[in-house]
């Protein structure tokens, strides 16, 4: 059982004023170990190329084709429920089909220093395909652990490879780290180096991406992380922009940012059902949730584009984006496309 309280104060973004097209209303379920054992050094910074091996963005038949689902934390946001719950709720969903993918911001199970997720086995158990994470902004320790945790895993586990859409080293570290609880390019860069020789070892070819707000991907931070990479992630919320839930032009706005040298892969979006932002003009309810799931959920993204919605069911946030209150409950909206 998995407690959802917050292990690290480090991992709070710290919210700009300003805000861009994308930012990442993840923030406030992204959690790692809260224990920081370390057990061995840091390789040098990656210098390989990025898999030329098939198209990221059209996954390997094995996983299924173009993969939607949602994002999902280190702990589940009910301590009475457990990831096999989730991802089997989540299929369910009334309304939808498909939904079997899953995005994790870590490997680590939640309260342990680096024994892999319970969600291995709940995506066995109930067929959901993984985009795995590397919570990066935590630092060297952390790294080296969700490391070791994907070692493990895949000794424990010998089908998670036909599950595994691919690996995202890190989420939103370049846009958070001038607020200093994020980390820098060149430190991203040394962990896809140290990612990549852990999966050589391991035995595994998984592609490997990273994920940070559309607007990130246009300046150099962002241009010298995608020579290393096979996709690109991006986190778009034209909510935070004072976009229209109505309108595809606004989410597309915030995608044409990102170079397309990389194929683009939709790690976060969705629109809160209350609520208020200071500098936002974007109104938050329900009505206008289901509009932007209906409008760039069903009329944009799903079925063309890998896409991992902002998120399942609500926790403990400041703006609920969930579609459902709970896991196994009704969904707030129509979900049906």
């Amino acid at each position: 059982m998995r407690l959802p309280t917050f292990p690290l104060l480090a991992l709070i973004t710290l919210i700009p004023t300003t805000l861009a097209q994308g930012y990442g209303g993840g923030r406030n379920r992204h959690r790692t170990s809260s224990t920081t054992t370390t057990t061995s050094p840091a390789p040098a910074e990656d210098t390989s190329t990025p898999s030329t091996s098939g198209t990221p963005s059209t996954p390997d038949t094995n996983t299924g084709g173009v993969h939607k689902g949602f994002n999902y934390a280190a702990s589940t946001n009910n301590a009475s429920t457990d990831f096999a719950t989730e991802f089997a709720a989540a299929q369910k969903l009334t309304g939808t089909s498909g939904f079997n993918s899953a995005r994790l911001y870590t490997m680590i199970e939640y309260g342990t220093t680096d024994t892999p997720s319970t969600a291995f086995q709940a995506a066995i158990d109930t067929g959901t395909t993984l985009l795995l994470g590397i919570w990066c902004s935590a630092g060297q320790t952390t790294v080296t652990n969700e490391l070791n945790a994907l070692a493990a895993a895949v000794k424990q586990y010998p089908t998670l490879n036909n599950l595994v859409v691919g690996i995202s080293v890190g989420s939103e570290d370049l846009y958070r780290n001038p607020s200093g609880s994020g980390a820098s390019a060149a430190t991203i860069l040394t962990y896809i180096g140290q990612t990549r020789t852990a999966m050589e070892t391991a035995g595994v070819s998984w592609s490997l991406g990273h994920v940070d707000t559309a607007n990130i991907w246009q300046g150099s931070e962002g241009a010298s992380v995608i020579g290393k990479i096979d996709w690109i992630g991006a986190d778009v919320y034209p909510y935070y922009s004072s976009g229209s839930p109505s309108s595809v032009g606004d989410f597309t706005a915030g995608m044409a940012v990102v170079p397309d040298s990389k194929p683009v892969w939709v790690t976060e979006t969705g629109w809160p059902t209350s609520g208020t932002f200071a500098s936002t003009s974007s109104v938050a309810g329900t009505a206008d949730a289901q509009t932007y799931w209906k409008t760039v959920g069903c009329g944009h993204l799903f079925g063309a584009t890998n896409t991992w919605w902002y998120t399942y069911y609500d926790g403990d946030v400041a703006l609920p984006f969930g579609v459902s209150d709970s896991t196994g409950g009704s969904p707030k909206y129509s979900l049906t496309c």
